[in-house]
This record gives structure tokens, C-alpha cells and sequence, in this order.
């Protein structure tokens, strides 16, 4: 605490959990002050890139006005009310503080109701369900395909004859071969992805460590970490104007990735 030029020992109790804290700084310098690339928000819109005009089906842009040289009021436009006339869209525009309280609100929800973050992980998972079958259809088909040619391989290298004009065989042997050779690359590769989905798991503690941050650490977030998160956090918003409602479609995959990043990192320090 400080008081006049002189600073003193503070006997009140942290607001934040030391080991929390930590975890949020250690994410931060290992992904930069920007989330490791160039940032164009110059003003930290939360919801650039995903926010809609649902009546338009159309993306709404960071906008601005200031007032007196220095008071700066931030909106989200609808980019078809910009460009076809402000009586075409039922939305036209919405306060940016107001949109964006409303989406971290909603973010903190999750990580402080234990239904709703059970429900988001069950989402998470369906989705890992899914892309993991997706994979393994992929591969079965790639498979039956490797079959069919390595029959083919054999059956064309039988028929090659000493003295007889092989060349058509031979081209085919070699257009098989190299078939053959990058579709068992993709095969590699899928098996890959395959183990991957099923060992990165998001456990519920996990996934409750990585959506701390929010309360009360992300008041202490710069602008830029804020939206690197949101974004991180949040697949849409959608708008409508018309209905005066807001829908928020939630990105289970990047709660794991804000988890790993902090459990990762966690462990090098220990490291």
C-alpha cells in the first residue's frame, strides 16, 4: 500500500489466487502481448471478425465517434446498412460496451455454473466424437483404395514380359506407385489426428482453470489479451435488431486451447 512517497506491506488478502495469476501471466508472455501476431484493433473491439447482423446476414464492423475531440463512443455497424442506407436494416448499430459486457458476462457463466460447464465440455466432446469419425471414415475409404491398387501393383508387374513392349505397364506401375505413396502419407497423417482427438481430453478442472481468468483476473487484461481471448472463447454473435435478441455460439475447442496453453506452460516453469 502506498501512502505519500512511501510504500508499505498490504494486510489484506489477495483478490486473486497467486497460483491463477501465475498460470494467466505465464499464457501471456508465451503468446506475446498480442497473442503472437500483428493485432489491426487499434481500439480493442472484443468482437471484430464475429459479430452479425442476423436480418442481413452480414458481419457488423468496429465503428466509432467522438465527441468534444475526446470522448470516444464505440458501436458495432451493420456493414449492409453501411453501404445500402440505414432504413434497410432493422439493426443498423449497437453500443459496443454494451454487446461485448453482455459476452463476457456470459463467458464468466460458464465457468461459474458447474451445468453449464458440464454442458459445454459434453459439446467439446460430441464435437471430438464427430471429427474423429469423420477421420475414420476418411481412412477406411483411403484404405480399401490402397487394396485395390496394391492388387493392381501385383497383377501389372506379372504381365511385364522380357523383349515385349512394356512401356504402357510401366507407366501405369509408376502412376500406382506414386498413388499409392502419397495416399499412404494421408493415411499416416489421419491415424495421427485420430490419437490426437483421443488424448487431449478436457477435464472439467481444466477447462475451470482456464475460464478463471475471467473473475477476476481479466480485469487486469490488456485491451489486446481481451480480445485475443474472446475470440479465442466465442465462434459468433449474432444480432437482430428486429427481435432485440442476442445469440452467442460458444467455441468449445478454444476453452481447451486456453487450457493447454496454461497447462503447458504450468509445467515447463515446474520444468
Amino acid at each position: 500500500m502506498r501512502y505519500k512517497d512511501e510504500i508499505h506491506d498490504g494486510e489484506h488478502a489477495a483478490i486473486v489466487d497467486p497460483g491463477i495469476w501465475q498460470r494467466v501471466q505465464a499464457m501471456l508472455e508465451r503468446n506475446g502481448r498480442t497473442g503472437g501476431a500483428p493485432v489491426r484493433n487499434k481500439f480493442g473491439a472484443l468482437l471484430k471478425g464475429i459479430i452479425r447482423c442476423v436480418p442481413c446476414d452480414c458481419a457488423m464492423t468496429p465503428s466509432h465517434s467522438t465527441h468534444a475531440g475526446s470522448i470516444r463512443y464505440r458501436y458495432y455497424v451493420c456493414s449492409s446498412a453501411q453501404k445500402r442506407g440505414w432504413h434497410t436494416c432493422p439493426s443498423k448499430s449497437i453500443p459496443a460496451a454494451q454487446i461485448e459486457d453482455l459476452v463476457v458476462r456470459q463467458i464468466k457463466a460458464i465457468g461459474q455454473d458447474p451445468l453449464v460447464l458440464h454442458e459445454v465440455l459434453a459439446e467439446a466432446r460430441r464435437q471430438d466424437d464427430a471429427r474423429a469419425a469423420e477421420l475414420e471414415a476418411e481412412q477406411r475409404t483411403l484404405e480399401k483404395d490402397l487394396r485395390t491398387w496394391h492388387g493392381e501393383l501385383r497383377s501389372l508387374s506379372g504381365q511385364i514380359r522380357v523383349g515385349d513392349d512394356n512401356g504402357p505397364l510401366i507407366g501405369r506401375l509408376a502412376e500406382l506407385q506414386e498413388r499409392i505413396g502419397t495416399v499412404e502419407g494421408r493415411v499416416q497423417k489421419i491415424r495421427e489426428q485420430i490419437r490426437s482427438v483421443h488424448t487431449q481430453l478436457l477435464h472439467e478442472d481444466e477447462a475451470a482453470l482456464a475460464l478463471s481468468i475471467f473473475d477476476p483476473v481479466w480485469g487486469s487484461l490488456t485491451p489486446h489479451e481481451q480480445v485475443r481471448v474472446v475470440q479465442l472463447l466465442v465462434e459468433q454473435v449474432d444480432y437482430d435488431g428486429s427481435k432485440g435478441k442476442v445469440a452467442i455460439a460458444f467455441r468449445p475447442v478454444g476453452i481447451k486451447t486456453l487450457a493447454r496453453e496454461l497447462t503447458d506452460r504450468s509445467e515447463e516453469k515446474r520444468a
